[in-house]
């Protein structure tokens, strides 16, 4: 799996917030839970509204990437919470795209977040020396609010009843080079002293936590 390099490097351009190797621990001790797909979330996002939403944002997403380059793909997605989990504490939302040949990643902001943000960045400083797969959307089937709550129902809701809004929650969609297209999904505390980590993937919602 290629995650240290790519969080480490994402956490430099403030695109995911992700620990790297107790990422890597996490993903490596595999502890897989079949979750419950039921609609009528405890949360303040629901998955299947959000669901329209999500495909319409990405299908915007790629349009403005292929006027950048009229092969660009999808490599990535990074969204970030702080402290609650509804749209109003969405404070992160991109799409990093890649193409092939090409020296530099393009990235998106999603429009729910009102933030200026730097477009192109060289690839090293995105994913390193080793790009990740480009994203089949055959594949993506959970889309970030159904990880969310894939995710807590498996024990991040919690984690964040014990941190009492002093959280950040951070999701990157990516699949490295010879691993499965997954959501992965951190809950950290303010200090940096708690972390856990899930992965959701984003086929068939199995989760694994560490």
């Amino acid at each position: 799996m290629r995650y240290p390099k790519v969080i480490s490097l994402l956490l430099g351009l403030v695109l995911i917030g992700l620990g790297g190797w107790g990422v890597v621990n996490a993903l490596l001790n595999k502890n897989e839970v079949q979750p419950t797909l039921a609609a009528g979330s405890f949360l303040q996002l629901d998955y299947i509204q959000e669901d329209a939403a999500f495909v319409s944002e990405l299908a915007s997403a790629h349009k403005q990437a292929s006027s950048w380059n009229a092969q660009a793909k999808l490599a990535a997605i990074s969204i970030r919470f702080d402290g609650g989990l509804d749209y109003n504490f969405l404070t992160r939302y991109v799409y990093v795209f890649q193409a092939p040949e090409a020296t530099t990643n393009y990235v998106v902001n999603n429009p729910r977040v009102a933030k200026d943000i730097r477009s192109t960045y060289d690839q090293s400083e995105i994913f390193g020396e080793t790009l990740p797969e480009d994203i089949v959307q055959e594949y993506l089937k959970i889309n970030f609010t159904q990880a969310l709550e894939i995710v807590e129902q498996a024990g991040g809701s919690s984690f964040r009843a014990n941190h009492s809004g002093n959280y950040s929650v951070n999701l990157l969609l990516m699949q490295p080079e010879r691993d499965i297209l997954s959501w992965v999904v951190s809950y950290q505390s303010k200090s940096g002293q708690d972390e856990l980590v899930w992965r959701v993937n984003a086929a068939s919602g199995s989760v694994e936590l560490q």
